[in-house]
C-alpha cells in the first residue's frame, strides 16, 4: 500500500513544472523538488529565501537528511499557522529513512503533507483539476489519503476547503473508496480468523501427536511386560480409589463444617442487625431528649403569658386532681426506676460467673492437653512394643534356619549310618580296632546330641510361642480397652475391618503369586503410613485454626458486650436527664398553683410531656428487657461454642489413634503372613 501510495503522489508531483529530477523516487529523496514544488504551491510561507537554504548535492546523504528536516518543520509551521492544526496525530516523518534508505512509507506521508498543503493552499482549485486529469488509480489513491488526513484533522477544514462532494466523478471514487475498504476490513477479519483456526489446529494436532506417543510407549510397556504391566495398574487403580474415599470424607467433613460456620455467621448477623436496631433506637431517644429540652425552654419563655389567662381558674380543680394522679404515677415510675437500677447491680454478679466460666474453660484447656500427652506417651509405648516383637520374630526367624540347618546333618548323619551297617555286615570279623566301629560310636553319639538338640529346639520354639502369644494377649486387652472407650466409633471400626478382610485376600493372592505381591503390600504399607501423617498435619491445621476463629469469636463478644455497656450507660443517662425533667416539671407545677393563674393550653402541654415522658419510660424497660435477654444469649452461646469445641477435639484425637490402631492392626496382619510363609517352607523340606 505505502509503494501505490507513493507512486501515485509521484504522478501527481510529476505535474508541477520544476527545475530538479523528480521522474523516480531516488531523485526526490534530496528534497530539492519537494522544496521547488512548496515554493509553487505557497510562495508566500515557503519563499526564495527559504529555498536558497536548500542545497541540492545528491552524493551526500547528510545535505539530505538536513534539507529533509527543513522541508519537515516548516510543513508543520505552515500547518499551525495557516490552518491552526498541529500535526502530532499524524507523527513527523523520519527524514533518516528518507534520506538513507528511501522509505517508501516515510517518503509517503511526507508527499501525503505537502498534498494537504496543495489542496488548501490560495491556488487550491488548479491543483484538483490537475488531480482530475490524473488517471482513475491515482485519482482513488489520492482521495485516500487526503480522507486519511481530514480523519487526523478534522473533517471540517479539508472537506469545506476542498468541496470535493460537489464533483460527481469525485462522488463515484469516494463510494467505491469506501466500498473497497469494507471489503478489505472483511478479508483482514477473515484473515485473521482463519489463523486462530490454524492455530487451533496446530495445537489440537500437536496434543493428539503427545497423546498418540504416550499410548505406543504404555502399548509396547505392556506388550514387553504384561505381568508387571497389569500389577502397576491394579496398584495405581487401588491407590485411587483409596484416595477417592479419603477426599470424598474429608470434602464431607468440610461441607458440615461449612454448614455450620454458616449458621454461626447469620446468627451473628441477626445479632448484628438487632444492635444495629438498638443504635438508631437509642439516637431516637438523643433526639426525642432535645425535643423535650427544646419544650422545656419554651415552657420558661410561656411563664410570662400565664397572668393573661386568669378566667380560666375554675378548671384548677380538676386539673389538680389529675396531677395528684400524674404524681401518683410519677412515684410508681421512680420506684420502677430504682427497681430496674437494683436489678442492674445484681446482673454484675453475671459478669463474675462469666469470670468463672473462663477459668473453667481454661483449666479444661490444661486438662486436653494433658490427655493428649499421655496419648502420645501410649503410642510411643506401642511403637516400642511393636519393635520388641519385630525382634522377637527376626530370633524366631534365625532359629527355624537353625532348625533347618540341623535337620540337614541329620539326613545326612542317618545316610553314614546306613553306610556303616552295610560295611558292618560285610566286615563282622575285622570290626575290632578298626576305624570304622569308631566312626559307627561317633554316629551313635552324633544321633545322641542331635536328639538333645532337637529338644531344646521344641522347648525353644514352645517358649517364643508362649512369649509371643503373652504379648499378643497384653496387646489384645489394650485394644480391647481402647474399644470399648470408643463405642461411638463402631461403624467406622466395621468399615476398616471390611478393608482388612479385602487386604487379607489380597495378600494371599500376592503370596500364591510370589514375593512380587509383599513387596507392593510394604510400598502400599508405606504409602498409607505417608497419608495418615498428611492427614495428621492437615488435621492440626484445622485445629489451629478452629482456635484462631474461636479466639475471634470471643473477642467479637467481648466487643458487643462493651456496646451492651455503653448502651446501658446511655440509658441511665437517659434516666437521669428524664429524672431532672420531672423535678423541673414539678417545680413549674408548684409555681402555678402558687400563682393560681396556669391556663388551660399550658395544663395541656404539660399533660402532653408526661404522656411522652411515661412512653419513654417504657421504651426504656423493653430496651432493658432486650439487654438481658441478649446477655443471656451471649451466655449460652459462649457455653455451646466452648462444648463444641471439646466435642471437635475428641473426636479429633479418637479419629488419630484409630488410625494409629489400625495401622498395627495392618502391620501384625503382614507379619502373621510372614510367619506362615516361613512356616510353609520347612514343612515342605520335611516332605521333601
Amino acid at each position: 500500500m505505502s509503494k501505490e501510495l507513493c507512486d501515485s503522489l509521484l504522478k501527481w508531483l510529476q505535474t508541477f513544472d520544476l527545475e530538479a529530477p523528480h521522474s523516480t523516487l531516488d531523485e526526490i529523496t534530496d528534497g530539492v523538488a519537494l522544496a521547488q514544488a512548496l515554493n509553487q504551491i505557497a510562495p508566500e510561507w515557503f519563499s526564495d529565501v527559504w529555498l536558497s537554504k536548500i542545497k541540492p548535492d545528491s552524493g551526500n546523504w547528510r545535505l539530505k537528511v538536513s534539507n529533509l528536516k527543513k522541508i519537515v518543520e516548516a510543513i508543520m509551521d505552515y500547518y499551525q499557522e495557516c490552518f491552526n492544526q498541529p500535526l502530532s496525530e499524524f507523527g513527523k516523518p523520519d527524514v533518516n529513512k528518507i534520506g538513507g534508505q528511501a522509505d517508501t512509507t516515510e517518503l509517503g506521508r511526507l508527499l501525503q503533507l505537502i498534498l494537504g498543503c496543495a489542496v488548501n493552499c490560495n491556488h487550491k482549485q488548479d491543483y484538483i483539476t490537475r488531480i482530475m486529469s490524473l488517471e482513475e488509480s491515482v485519482q482513488r489513491v489520492i482521495m485516500q489519503s487526503i480522507q486519511e488526513l481530514e480523519m487526523l484533522h478534522g473533517h471540517g477544514s479539508f472537506s469545506a476547503s476542498l468541496n470535493l462532494d460537489s464533483l460527481p466523478q469525485m462522488q463515484q471514487l469516494l463510494a467505491e473508496l469506501q466500498t473497497i475498504t469494507e471489503a478489505r476490513d472483511q478479508m483482514g477479519q477473515r484473515c485473521l480468523e482463519l489463523d486462530m483456526q490454524v492455530s487451533l489446529l496446530q495445537e489440537e494436532k500437536a496434543s493428539l501427536l503427545e497423546e498418540k506417543k504416550r499410548l505406543t510407549e504404555r502399548l509396547q510397556e505392556s506388550v514387553d511386560d504384561p505381568i508387571k504391566g497389569t500389577g502397576q495398574f491394579r496398584r495405581q487403580i487401588e491407590s485411587l480409589k483409596e484416595e477417592i474415599f479419603k477426599l470424598e470424607t474429608s470434602r464431607d467433613d468440610y461441607r458440615l463444617k461449612l454448614e455450620m460456620q454458616e449458621k454461626e455467621m447469620v446468627e451473628l448477623q441477626s445479632k448484628l442487625d438487632a444492635l444495629q436496631q438498638t443504635a438508631g433506637e437509642a439516637r431516637y431517644l438523643k433526639d426525642e431528649v432535645d425535643i423535650l429540652r427544646e419544650t422545656a425552654d419554651k415552657v420558661v419563655k410561656y411563664e410570662s403569658t400565664i397572668q393573661s389567662y386568669k378566667k380560666k381558674l375554675e378548671e384548677l380543680g380538676d386539673l389538680k386532681r389529675e396531677v395528684k394522679m400524674l404524681e401518683g404515677k410519677n412515684m410508681s415510675y421512680i420506684e420502677q426506676n430504682m427497681e430496674l437500677e437494683k436489678e442492674l447491680k445484681k446482673s454484675s454478679t453475671w459478669k463474675t460467673q462469666v469470670d468463672v466460666y473462663k477459668k473453667q474453660v481454661a483449666e479444661l484447656h490444661q486438662k486436653f492437653n494433658e490427655e493428649t500427652k499421655t496419648v502420645d506417651k501410649l503410642e510411643f509405648e506401642n511403637k516400642k512394643l511393636q519393635e520388641q516383637l519385630k525382634a522377637l520374630k527376626r530370633e524366631k526367624e534365625c532359629l527355624i534356619n537353625e532348625r533347618d540347618l540341623l535337620k540337614e546333618s541329620n539326613e545326612e548323619l542317618k545316610c553314614c549310618q546306613l553306610q556303616s551297617k552295610r560295611v558292618d555286615t560285610s566286615l563282622v570279623d575285622a570290626s575290632q580296632g578298626d576305624p570304622i566301629t569308631e566312626y559307627i560310636a561317633s554316629t551313635a553319639e552324633l544321633k545322641q546330641k542331635l536328639l538333645d538338640l532337637q529338644q531344646e529346639n521344641k522347648k525353644l520354639r514352645y517358649n517364643q510361642e508362649s512369649s509371643e502369644d503373652e504379648q499378643l494377649s497384653i496387646l489384645q486387652v489394650l485394644l480391647e480397652d481402647k474399644l470399648q472407650q470408643l463405642n461411638q466409633k463402631q461403624v467406622e471400626n466395621r468399615q476398616l475391618n471390611h478393608r482388612i478382610i479385602e487386604l487379607e485376600a489380597e495378600l494371599k493372592d500376592m503370596t500364591e503369586k510370589g514375593d512380587d505381591g509383599v513387596s507392593a503390600l510394604k510400598n502400599n504399607v508405606i504409602d498409607l503410613q505417608n497419608k495418615l501423617q498428611v492427614e495428621k498435619e492437615q488435621r492440626a491445621a484445622d485445629i489451629e485454626e478452629r482456635e484462631s476463629e474461636l479466639l475471634g469469636k470471643k473477642q467479637m463478644i467481648i466487643i458487643l458486650q462493651e456496646t451492651v455497656n455503653r448502651k446501658e450507660m446511655e440509658l441511665q443517662e437517659a434516666d437521669d436527664k428524664i429524672k431532672k425533667y420531672i423535678e423541673k416539671a414539678k417545680d413549674v407545677y408548684k409555681n402555678m398553683d402558687q400563682k393560681h393563674n396556669t391556663p388551660n393550653t399550658e395544663l395541656n402541654i404539660l399533660r402532653g410531656q408526661v404522656i411522652e415522658k411515661d412512653k419513654i419510660i417504657n421504651q426504656m424497660e423493653k430496651e432493658y428487657e432486650k439487654n438481658k435477654n441478649f446477655k443471656d444469649r451471649e451466655e449460652r452461646l459462649v457455653t455451646s461454642a466452648f462444648y463444641n469445641l471439646t466435642q471437635s477435639k475428641q473426636r479429633e484425637s479418637v479419629d488419630q489413634r484409630l488410625s494409629t490402631l489400625n495401622l498395627g492392626q495392618s502391620q501384625s496382619f503382614l507379619v502373621r503372613q510372614r510367619q506362615s510363609t516361613s512356616r510353609r517352607m520347612p514343612l515342605s523340606h520335611n516332605t521333601k
